[in-house]
This record gives C-alpha cells, sequence and structure tokens, in this order.
C-alpha cells in the first residue's frame, strides 16, 4: 500500500536495488557526510493507509480529522529510502538505529491537503557504537512551511569510537509528579505489522535471527512506533502547533511490556512523557513537548532545536 499519492514518487524497486549495488565504505571523517536530499510536489497522504497507521500506533482510525504528528515522516519513507539508495549515501541502510527525533508543527495539517515534501541528510558524528547522521523532512502547503521532522540514525560500525556519553535518561523526571500511566502490551508481530505499513524493510524488526547479527539478542520495535504510540496517550494528535524532541535510551524488545507515563512539564504548555519497563527501572524513550507555537526555523537552518534540549 502506497502511503503519498503524488506524481514522480522514486520507484521503490529503484530504490531497492540501489540498496545493494552500491558500496557503502563509511566516512572518513564526519565532516565528509554529502547533503543527499530527494522531494515531491502537491503529495497527498492515502485516507485509507492513514487509518491503518492510526489503528497500528493506537490512536484510532478517524479520532482525529487532522494529520497524526510523525505520519507525514512515517509517509515520506519513498523519499528517505531513495536517499539512503544513492550512490554518494555512506552507509548500510540495513541495521540503523533510531536514535533521536525532533518535530515541529507551526499550524493543523488537513489530511485532505496537498504537501510538498523534501527530505535530505545532514551533520554526521562520531558516536560510541558507531557514526549518526542527521536526516530532514520537510512539509510545505502553498510554500509555506508547516511541518519539520529531523531524526538522528545511527550507523553501528566495530571500529572504537571517542564520544561523549549521554546523561541517564531517568534524572530527567527527577523531581517531577505523574499525571497518568498506561501499561502497553506489545506484541512479537508489531515490528512486521508496522514495517508493512511504513515501508520499512529493516531486518532488526523483523525476527530475533535476522536483528542477532546487528547486535540485538531479539527483533525490536520501530523507533517511530514507540514515540507515535506514547504520543497517543497524550491527545497530541489534536493540537494544531507543537515542538518535540524525544530521545531513545533503549530499544523495545518484541515481544514486551511497556509502560508510558506522563508528567506535567516544568512550564506552562510542557509535557514529559516517559517510556520504561514496566518496573520503572529503565527508560526506553523520553519525550518533552512544547504545546506552545514553536519558533520558525530560518531560511538556512539544517537543524532546529526546541528549547531546554541539545
Amino acid at each position: 500500500m502506497h502511503a503519498l499519492t503524488a506524481e514522480r514518487l522514486p520507484a521503490k524497486w529503484l530504490s531497492l536495488a540501489g540498496l545493494f549495488l552500491h558500496r557503502r565504505p563509511g566516512l572518513a571523517a564526519p565532516q565528509d557526510m554529502p547533503r543527499i536530499e530527494r522531494s515531491v510536489v502537491r503529495a497527498r497522504v492515502d485516507l485509507d493507509w492513514l487509518r491503518k497507521y492510526q489503528a497500528c500506533t493506537g490512536q484510532g482510525a478517524g479520532q482525529d480529522s487532522g494529520v497524526p504528528p510523525l505520519a507525514l515522516q512515517v509517509a515520506a519513507a519513498p523519499l528517505h529510502l531513495a536517499i539512503m539508495a544513492d550512490r554518494a549515501f555512506p552507509f548500510p541502510a540495513l541495521g540503523l538505529v533510531h536514535q533521536s527525533q525532533r518535530v515541529a508543527q507551526w499550524r493543523a495539517l488537513d489530511r485532505m491537503a496537498a504537501y510538498d515534501l523534501l527530505a535530505y541528510t545532514c551533520e554526521a558524528r562520531e558516536e560510541r557504537r558507531g557514526v549518526s547522521f542527521g536526516l530532514v523532512t520537510e512539509a510545505r502547503q502553498d510554500g509555506a512551511l508547516v511541518w519539520r521532522a529531523d531524526i538522528r540514525a545511527l550507523a553501528l560500525t566495530r571500529r572504537p569510537v571517542e564520544a561523549v556519553h549521554l546523561p541517564r535518561g531517568d534524572a530527567e523526571f527527577d523531581g517531577l509528579d505523574p499525571v497518568s500511566r498506561e501499561a502497553v502490551e506489545v506484541a512479537e508481530s508489531m515490528g512486521r505489522r508496522y514495517a508493512r505499513i511504513a515501508g520499512d524493510i529493516n531486518p532488526v524488526h523483523v525476527h530475533a535471527l535476522l536483528a542477532r547479527p546487528f547486535g540485538f539478542r531479539r527483533a525490536i520495535v520501530h523507533g517511530t512506533w514507540t514515540l507515535a504510540r506514547a504520543l497517543a496517550s497524550t491527545g497530541l494528535p489534536g493540537v494544531p502547533a507543537f515542538a518535540l524532541a524525544a530521545r531513545f535510551r533503549r530499544p523495545v524488545e518484541l515481544p514486551s511490556r511497556i509502560l508510558v507515563t506522563r508528567y506535567a512539564g516544568g512550564s506552562g504548555g510542557e509535557i514529559r512523557l516517559r517510556v520504561s519497563d514496566p518496573s520503572g527501572e529503565h527508560t526506553r524513550l523520553e519525550v518533552r513537548l512544547d504545546l506552545a507555537m514553536p519558533a520558525a526555523p530560518s531560511s538556512s537552518a539544517s537543524t532546529f532545536t526546541p528549547a531546554g534540549w541539545d
């Protein structure tokens, strides 16, 4: 099923061929990361696909007349796949791990509207387990930037690298009082179910036997599923403007049981979310939401940072 309807979408079969035909030597240095971009004009979200996406992520088909916060990013998968299939893309696409996510939305997204979509790579940097890079997706309506997502993905390598370790995610929630908690059962089949909707062929999400060569004991669910499922508990799909920043601390293995906890933030309009194991001992995902109108980035900006996040 196609998530988008538009003229001149990148052909999936050409992108799949490109993933395997070209050498992926990595980067000699982070500053060598090329900018690779793909775009499409007047793209529309397929409504049948959108209903399936909402049901899979716990939002409920028809819950809201707008487009959910991450749906455009997932729908733009043909652009992302074409970028990773490009001869200049330095990393193997299989086994990439989602590290972080930032999203800003400036107005409600009409599910019937046409959007001009642009996706491009940006800054690479060394990490403890490999090299990460940025992938930005932007949506414009009638020439105005209305939505933007910036993910950071990790290409795992065997060579040792020096990197600054992130602090424990648990410290983000010290002194905050929980507002609500929701326990969620994540079935072993969720990786495959979401992969069909998202068009994601990464084997780490399919089966434990395919995930083990990439260093995982079991298959793991997609980071965008975990984030979307956590956001569903906040009612965010009905909010017209927001900024969010999320960090993926540990993967959610399949099958598993997770706990989504909502906290009131430290300022008006701020919400914190934490996805953890049922005991609350280990943080899987942490999210900061600002429901105030986000500041628009400058036209030359390649990334953006919601207030309070590095």
